[in-house]
């Protein structure tokens, strides 16, 4: 195996580990989107998200909306690293194929 060959499988080793750390991470914060709404002078905040095929709205006290917005932000960024790092290993295993 060549120089480049065995660089580009290390680093494809490295990517499929932080695939899988990052995938860890993200399982650990909530999913869903915080999504206001008015009711008389008030506005109250409920995070939704999909729970097999129903959709399930919880109640966000104000004291946890800023940590919850912070957690749900940081999710949002783990996927997008994800998605960066699995089109990184699909180049790098094409290399390794010879295309």
């Amino acid at each position: 195996m060549g120089v480049l060959a065995n660089t580009v499988s290390r680093e494809s080793k490295r990517i499929e580990f932080m695939i899988k750390r990052y995938g860890e991470l993200k399982a650990a914060l909530p999913k869903g989107t915080i999504v206001p709404k008015k009711i008389g002078n008030q506005t109250y905040y409920y995070l939704k998200y999909r729970d097999g095929d129903r959709v399930v709205s919880d109640y966000i006290h104000k004291d946890d909306l800023e940590d919850l917005t912070g957690k749900i932000e940081h999710r949002k960024h783990i996927e997008l690293m994800i998605k960066s790092l699995k089109d990184e290993l699909a180049t790098a295993k094409r290399l390794l194929r010879g295309k």
